[in-house]
């Protein structure tokens, strides 16, 4: 400890004078800061234009234009459940048959799981439980013959049939 004295000496003389420093810069306002935009002392609101008491007053409250629509938090909440609820009502509104079938693409690495191979259909919405096609493939022991690759998958299908595009090319 006593070999690092000079050190700790110099450390502590540093630390010092730092602080003393920024106390010296904090107490020491530069010009043009917002203590030089202050309206005179004497001058009052009525005298001052529109663009200085716009100024005035934006050091301590929000100044927005008249114009300008403020909500507050109730009001906010409102207007979203409001439009949810349109969105609901137009999407609801659509004819579900019109749209397409939906075509999935999975990519199967290979060395993966049918516990992991279910997750990843039931991550992308092919099947909806994962526990019965592992059960399904444990069934019909075909949990090492899935092929790795790209296999898709369009619209709904059965169980068979998403096994069946699983275990072969």
């Amino acid at each position: 400890m006593l070999k690092n004295k000079s050190l700790l000496y110099g450390l502590g003389t540093g630390l010092i004078l730092g602080a003393v420093l920024l106390q010296l810069m904090n107490a020491v306002a530069p010009p043009g800061s917002a203590a030089s935009k202050q309206p005179a002392a004497g001058e009052a609101p009525e005298e001052m234009d529109r663009i200085r008491l716009k100024e005035a007053a934006s050091t301590y409250f929000n100044v927005y234009d008249k114009s300008q629509k403020l909500y507050d938090q109730p009001q906010v909440d409102a207007m979203l459940t409001q439009k949810l609820k349109e969105e609901k009502d137009k999407q609801a509104a659509q004819p579900q048959s019109a749209a397409p079938d939906k075509e999935t693409y999975v990519y199967i690495s290979k060395g993966m799981t049918a516990a992991q191979v279910a997750d990843l259909l039931q991550q992308s919405g092919v099947v909806a439980d994962r526990t019965a096609l592992v059960d399904k493939l444990r069934q019909k022991q075909l949990n090492d013959k899935i092929i790795s690759g790209v296999h898709g998958f369009k619209g709904s299908q059965e169980l068979a049939q998403v096994i069946a595009n699983l275990t072969t090319q």
